[in-house]
């Protein structure tokens, strides 16, 4: 991650000379986590304690808890990255992206916690049926990996620098320690430890950019999210086009179908509601959610943004490839190989917030929702000791993948947010918002709109394209622009048509009692949320942004 760039000017620090330092700082702080999950790892009886945390976590724990797992080891590398490639329009990435807590909680999260279903899969389950459970924890746990395959990778990466370790050594280190403390703790250590790593993940980002952007000359330097106001010229100088909304609006559209519906498909973004005390908790829990995030999103801007200005100043010229270390950059240059440590804690604490999250997630995948297909009757200690086994499991697999891993499954984080923007949010929502959708339509719109997001993905099929091309075509926007749309056509075309099919049951009055259920209404036969007119309006919206997204791209 440090190593030593050739090619262009050389006049910066772009390696660690002492890595004592930091190394016992990131030390120090996994001491921190193995004692945070020790503290909790009584309190561990069943599978409610396990996955859930009881339904114990209060809102401000809970709310930096969502930002640390909605955050990663991509908020200090990559996304700095696409702060330079973007610039001003990656604000509208992040922003949609910020939506999806809140879209969770409006969306489905009170109606199935009223359920009782804490997963998609255990939702589809009551919903749609056992193979359809089937199907969508397939899917959880495709995403999950494809998440976590990054976070593994990177994080053995900065062992190998830190340690000299060989990438298969260090894979393996770190698999053994993130499996470790989140199998000691459960979802109680897992919550608490990731609040505490929110913060010192904003720490990271926040303290020394204040001695950066003083530095810098920055008028506002002493609070760096909005301190960089008066460096604007320069930055116009140094990039004329940093400021301009230079994408058409179809890119944004696409955005928006990408980067805000897919995220709330999300499992361990789920969870992280579900663990709240109350329906009323969990609300303000978004608050704090929402209020942290910014915090945290607008300084790693204002990082983004001092580092070109540094880079213009100094006249380097910064490879591409170097781009997501811009971070490591500036820290050397400004703050020292010490500070430049703790912000590699701070992107470590990132990665483990979210492939913590991503464990628990194919855990309760295999371990609670495939175990309730096929074993029904499994007792509930032996349900807890095999979701300690799945999520020992899933660490193991993740970091074997890692060893030789797929191109299409690491190549791009946002690239799993097309895919559940497409197989799994449209069942889930219109699932507790229609009694009129059902299993036939469900399978068929996962499958193929799952289908379809592989097949137009450059990563998989390269032949096969529809956008164009670069960093469009890369996250997958290009292809949930056209299977998402598909995907809300097929569910509630074929599950409108399977009611017409005399030979199928449909189960519309069990559909029907289960919708009343989940919105709390009396099971009084009353046909709520049952009118075949909204779906219909969805499907007249879903076919032009279809034929929209196969029209050539400008």
């Amino acid at each position: 991650m440090f190593e030593t760039v050739h090619g262009f000017q050389q006049g910066y620090q772009q390696t660690f000379d002492q890595v004592a330092v930091p190394v016992a700082i990131i030390l120090a702080l996994f001491v921190v986590y193995y004692g945070v999950s020790y503290y909790f790892k009584n309190r561990i009886q069943d599978t409610g304690d396990l996955y859930l945390a009881d339904q114990s976590i209060g809102s401000f724990v809970n709310g930096c808890a969502m930002a640390a797992t909605w955050e990663s080891l991509a908020t200090f590398l990559g996304v700095i990255a696409l702060i330079v490639s973007l610039q001003l329009p990656f604000i509208a990435m992040w922003t949609n992206f910020l939506l999806s807590i809140p879209l969770i909680v409006l969306l489905y999260g009170q109606t199935l916690r009223r359920l009782g279903s804490y997963t998609p899969a255990t939702f589809c389950k009551e919903r749609y049926g056992d193979r359809m459970a089937v199907l969508m924890a397939l899917l959880i746990v495709l995403v999950m990996v494809m998440y976590a395959l990054g976070q593994f990778i990177g994080l053995a990466k900065i062992g190998n620098v830190l340690f000299g370790w060989p990438f298969e050594l260090s894979l393996f280190v770190i698999a053994v320690v993130v499996i470790g403390y989140v199998i000691i703790g459960g979802m109680y250590g897992v919550s608490y430890n990731s609040a505490l790593q929110f913060w010192i993940m904003f720490t990271a980002a926040f303290v020394p950019l204040v001695f950066i952007l003083r530095d810098l000359g920055a008028s506002g330097w002493w609070f760096p999210p909005l301190g960089y106001t008066n460096l604007t010229g320069q930055m116009q100088q140094a990039y004329p086009g940093f400021f301009d909304l230079k994408f058409g609006l179809k890119w944004y559209v696409a955005l928006f179908i990408g980067m805000a519906l897919g995220p709330i498909g999300l499992p361990h973004l789920a969870q992280r509601v579900f663990t709240s005390n109350s329906v009323r908790e969990g609300r303000v829990s978004v608050f704090w959610f929402v209020l942290v995030t910014g915090l945290l999103f607008t300084t790693v801007y204002a990082v983004g943004f001092a580092g070109v200005i540094w880079a213009q100043q100094q006249g380097i010229q910064i490879p591409d490839a170097d781009l997501d270390k811009v971070i490591f950059f500036l820290n050397f240059a400004f703050n020292g190989s010490a500070i430049t440590g703790y912000v590699v804690a701070g992107a470590i604490a990132g990665a483990l917030s979210t492939v913590s999250g991503h464990m628990m997630a194919i855990s309760a995948a295999v371990a609670s929702d495939l175990v309730e297909v096929f074993k029904p009757d499994l007792p509930e200690d032996r349900k807890t000791r095999l979701g300690y086994a799945a999520i020992a499991g899933a660490g193991v697999l993740v970091a074997l993948i890692a060893l030789n891993p797929p191109a299409f499954l690491v190549v791009s984080i946002l690239w799993a947010f097309s895919v559940t923007a497409a197989a799994i949010t449209p069942v889930l929502v219109l699932g507790v918002w229609s009694s009129r959708v059902n299993e036939y339509g469900a399978l068929t719109a996962s499958l193929v709109s799952a289908g379809l997001v592989i097949g137009l993905s450059p990563h998989v099929l390269p032949g096969i394209t529809i956008g164009p091309g670069g960093i469009t075509s890369a996250i997958g926007l290009d292809a949930a622009f056209v299977a998402v749309p598909v995907s809300l056509i097929l569910l509630i075309g074929v599950s409108l048509a399977a009611e017409r099919v005399g030979g199928l049951d449909v189960g519309r009055d069990a559909n029907q009692r289960l919708v009343n259920e989940m919105h709390g209404y009396p099971d009084d036969d009353v046909e709520r949320f049952s009118s075949v007119w909204p779906l219909v309006a969805l499907v007249c919206i879903a076919v032009p942004v279809l034929w929209w997204g196969l029209l050539p791209w400008p």
